[in-house]
């Protein structure tokens, strides 16, 4: 049930626009390569601004991003089953007709649940989308411009515990324990620019800028299980969501500005990217305020009255934003036969907040090569580990056939058992198809 709960989440989020589709999962390639660049990776365009300049070869003025590409990740809590174990709460909310000794013993069980359910339960859903024909590179007399649009979706569901005590009276147990979904629907349309600043023999500088302007749908919703367990329409909690969604969506738009430099030296390169300099940022619809003009006793108040007792208890805040906090990241490279080979890293020098709240601080080793062979496959492999946060690492691998098809698939070396097997914390994928270099 809690399974198909979270699979109606994404739908109900994804309907809100045609384009919503992680902000925190790459797109084609980058889900290897990360923030570095290497100029056959076209979706390098939206790492540092300053390396534009390099995803065109000398003699060419115009690569295009083909079909674009498609990603899917995901990331969960430390807590094995989380989904059993919620559904677990749920039946033990449901249950009637309690006696003192049964109803006491099954309020401590699920006490134990939702505290370890509070404490490590989350599941993230990223999915994203390249438009067809983006990224754009041409190169004029000013310098390389790009234009990319893109969309994306973010989901993340958790347990904000309460203490459940058993009601005589009635027979059961009583307790505020909630789901707490966040949602954001990003749609974002970016144009850069870079072009060389300083040469002098084999060295030179390289500078670039890029404007993005984002257009975002958040929501963020807090379901009493109590009231979801045993409301009187059957409705189950994906129901409940659906239902209520667009009520606590927010749209707004805001434009983020992003600048990066580069120096390179014959084949090594070394970069420094500012983004959201100017701290942009979009705001959540609110919770539990307005909740005395709803229906009385209706799921609606109920849900509404929990969030107000959450956010009494400093728990969550009724109103929100999510602030594109200013990230420096440095990234340097070394490439060999002719720049179809490279190895490098990249490392943020500060942390960020994902749409949903999480926060991330990248460090990624990578290595990659492209084959001059159309036949043969270019091979890539990274590593990346986040230094705050979750503090998850993961390897990932990739393939570019045809000088084109590329695959890319992210695997965390943290488990979780989901089902009886043991699986990956965090992982993703993509495909895409770009212009040949």
């Amino acid at each position: 049930m809690f399974t198909r709960s979270i699979v109606a989440i994404c739908v109900a989020a994804a309907s809100t626009s045609a384009l919503a589709l992680p902000g925190t999962v790459g797109k084609g390639p980058n889900v290897t390569y990360g923030h570095n660049s290497h100029g056959v990776n076209l979706h390098s365009l939206s790492g540092n601004p300053a390396h534009g300049l390099h995803v065109l070869r000398e003699d060419s003025t115009l690569r295009l991003g083909r079909a674009g590409a498609f990603s899917l990740g995901y990331e969960a809590g430390k807590l094995d089953n989380f989904l059993d174990r919620a559904d677990d709460v749920l039946d033990n909310l449901e249950r009637e007709n309690l006696t003192v000794a049964e109803g006491i013993a099954l309020a401590n069980e699920t006490n134990e649940l939702v505290e370890i359910l509070g404490r490590d339960g989350y599941l993230r859903v990223n999915t994203g989308l390249q438009a067809p024909l983006t990224p754009i590179a041409f190169r004029t007399a000013a310098g390389v411009f790009s234009v990319s649009v893109e969309a994306d979706l973010e989901v993340r569901a958790s347990i904000l515990d309460d203490a459940v005590t058993y009601d005589a009276i009635n027979q059961e147990l009583r307790t505020r324990t909630s789901l707490y979904l966040k949602s954001a629907a990003l749609t974002k349309v970016s144009v850069g620019w870079a072009d060389e600043l300083w040469r002098q023999d084999n060295r030179s500088v390289t500078g670039g800028a890029r404007v993005n302007l984002i257009h975002g749908a958040l929501s963020k919703q807090v379901v009493n299980m109590k009231a979801a367990a045993t409301n009187d329409d059957d409705d189950d909690i994906g129901d409940i969501i659906s239902d209520q969604y667009d009520t606590n969506q927010r749209t707004s738009s805001t434009l983020g500005l992003d600048v990066g430099v580069a120096f390179q030296q014959d084949n090594w390169r070394g970069g420094l990217t500012l983004k959201n300099i100017n701290e942009p940022s979009l705001r959540y619809g609110a919770v539990g305020i307005g909740c005395a003009s709803l229906q009385a006793g209706s799921q609606e108040q109920t849900n509404c009255l929990t969030a107000d007792y959450f956010v009494q208890e400093g728990r969550i805040a009724a109103n929100e934003k999510w602030v594109l906090a200013s990230q420096a990241t440095v990234d340097g490279s070394y490439s060999f036969s002719n720049g179809r080979g490279m190895a490098g890293f990249s490392y943020d020098l500060t942390d960020a907040n994902t749409p949903t709240g999480d926060r991330e601080q990248m460090l990624s080793l990578v290595t990659g090569y492209q084959l001059p062979n159309v036949w043969l496959p270019g091979v890539r492999g990274g590593y990346h580990a986040n230094q705050r946060g979750s503090r998850l690492s993961s390897l990932s691998v990739g393939m570019t056939w045809f000088n084109r098809l590329t695959l890319d698939a992210l695997i965390g070396l943290e488990k979780v058992e989901i089902d009886g097997s043991s699986l990956p914390r965090t992982a993703a994928l993509s495909l895409g198809w770009q212009s040949r270099f």
